[in-house]
């Protein structure tokens, strides 16, 4: 469209006005500066940077521009001190290829240096920078000869006794992840079985930890009644409940709501869908840090039923923390529960960058616990023992890291990481730390 103003109208004139004596020649004195000094951009811009502060031996540190500002004219250097040992400056002015810092450290310790961007027609700059490379963390792997001796195995790796036991299906995988965060809230261990009987490496554990109280998690058609005669057969003193329900989202409200072992009070509640298993299984740690549980949903809801809201309200929740995006948890769900409460979502491209972006909560951590995003069983029993200590779950492929959760590695500095599952579930790609 034509927006020129029409003939027939006027423009009105604006007449200048004009300057004299002081005034005239401060005027001419600040345009002298102006020109004299050139673009104030190009002077406040274009500014050499530092690579990451912090790295870690043997993992590549994220690729970071050299320049604030891409200047094609611009020359980048280092004009005092060395790079880190396998950590480069790239780039090519002729070429005009960026200047950048890459690489993978490949030894410890503290290096400083200075980084020089010389311009055509500016003053160079300097900056001087510090990298700090750390070790390594050791890489341990917890493996069972199946999901169920997996479970096992996650336990007696880290308890010598437990009051309470939790116990689910390990052929599905909803009640497992709805009994995760509240195990971790109380502490408790996560045992796998079978829907008609009880694994002989499960039973042998649960008697060696001597429970008070054994918790069975989901309905007859997940966990058998023979399962319940079982356990309390092999425990005689120990209190043995079932929490079932009609559905893997009725499951999970009736655990969080039972006011013995469930999680019956709570600011804090992290919703997931319930339909598949990535989001839940990362998210438990972070619920377990804030002391609060997994509510597993159906995520194409446009709003929550009466029954969620009810539990919402009984445990005193005030803030909502949606996990994953809203292909999996849909936005018109989120805006409903935007009105009686504080709602974020943590989400990502994918199922690896959604739990990354929900283990932003963690800022320092001894221990990274690392599990398949693909399948569920090796991992389903790791999460009440990492929210329990503190550590978080990232989801990685069969057989490589992604870099952001490296980059994770990096940011939180463990001393140890713990690949869960054996190298049909994880290859030894993983444990190298192998990036993708």
């Amino acid at each position: 469209m034509d927006t020129r103003p029409c003939h027939h109208q006027k423009e009105p004139i604006v007449k200048p006005t004009l300057l004299s004596g002081a005034g005239a020649l401060a005027l001419v004195a600040l345009a002298g500066s102006l020109l004299a000094a050139g673009p104030a951009s190009a002077i406040e811009v274009y500014n050499p940077v530092c690579p990451p502060a912090r790295a870690v031996r043997g993992i590549p540190i994220a690729a970071t521009p050299a320049l604030d500002l891409y200047d094609k004219s611009a020359t980048v250097s280092i004009s005092a001190g060395v790079l880190p040992t396998g950590v480069t400056l790239t780039g090519d002015v002729a070429r005009r290829v960026p200047y950048q810092f890459e690489g993978t450290p490949t030894a410890t310790g503290t290096t400083t240096f200075t980084v020089k961007a010389t311009f055509e027609d500016l003053p160079a700059k300097t900056i001087d920078c510090t990298m700090i490379v750390s070790a390594t963390p050791a890489v341990s792997r917890i493996k069972g000869v199946d999901r169920y001796d997996q479970a096992v195995q996650i336990s007696k790796a880290t308890f010598t006794d437990a009051e309470t036991v939790y116990v689910a299906s390990g052929e599905k995988f909803a009640d497992a992840l709805s009994a995760g965060s509240v195990a971790g809230v109380h502490g408790a261990p996560l045992l796998l079985t079978t829907a008609g009987s009880l694994p002989a490496g499960a039973q042998a554990e649960i008697v060696r930890l001597k429970p008070k109280k054994i918790v069975v998690v989901g309905g007859a058609a997940s966990v058998a009644d023979g399962v319940l005669a079982t356990l309390k057969a092999a425990v005689p003193g120990a209190d043995v409940q079932r929490i079932g329900g009609a559905d893997r989202y009725e499951v999970s409200r009736n655990l969080i709501a039972n006011a013995d072992v469930g999680v019956p009070a709570s600011n804090w509640v992290y919703l997931a869908s319930g339909a598949n298993f990535p989001d839940a299984l990362a998210a438990s740690p972070a619920a377990v840090a804030k002391n609060g549980p997994v509510l597993l949903v159906n995520g194409a809801e446009t709003k929550p039923t009466a029954a969620e809201t009810a539990l919402l309200d009984a445990i005193g929740a005030s803030n909502i923390q949606i996990v994953g995006g809203t292909a999996s948890v849909s936005q018109a769900l989120q805006t409903a529960l935007e009105t009686p409460f504080v709602v974020t979502r943590a989400s990502g491209a994918d199922r690896f960058e959604a739990a990354v972006a929900v283990n932003q909560e963690f800022l320092a951590t001894s221990t990274i616990y690392l599990a398949s995003g693909l399948v569920f069983p090796d991992a389903l029993s790791a999460a009440p023992v990492a929210g329990e200590a503190g550590n978080p779950i990232y989801l990685v492929q069969q057989n490589c890291v992604p870099a952001s959760v490296l980059q994770e590695i990096v940011r939180l500095e463990p001393t140890k990481i713990v690949v869960l599952g054996g190298p049909n579930t994880l290859g030894t790609a993983v444990e190298a730390l192998k990036p993708c």
